[in-house]
């Protein structure tokens, strides 16, 4: 598991060992055994960053970035454009 809030560089992840840590610009802010307890710390942390934190606008670089990777994750594997050859009927000799 990996958490990641990039404009106060807030990470939360679980080490080899199986604890979680909570780091803020590589210093380590805790330790946790239980993913609970590292996800609520976590989260309180970044709601408090976000009050002060102004957000950050996107340049149209950035959008386009955004949505170039959310289509790319979002294709599917149909293409209803594709010039396929239409189906043939079935040969059964099979009555009804």
């Amino acid at each position: 598991m990996r958490l990641y809030f990039q404009r106060a560089e807030l990470l939360l992840e679980k080490n080899a060992d199986g604890e979680y840590v909570l780091k803020m610009a590589d210093e380590i802010l805790g330790t946790y055994q239980s993913e609970r307890k590292a996800v609520a710390a976590y989260n309180r942390i970044r709601r408090d960053l976000e009050a002060k934190l102004p957000p950050t606008e996107l340049t149209a670089a950035d959008r386009r970035e955004l949505w170039d990777r959310y289509v790319a994750d979002s294709l599917v594997q149909h293409n209803s454009l594709k010039n396929a050859s239409p189906k043939k009927p079935s040969r059964s000799r099979t009555f009804g």
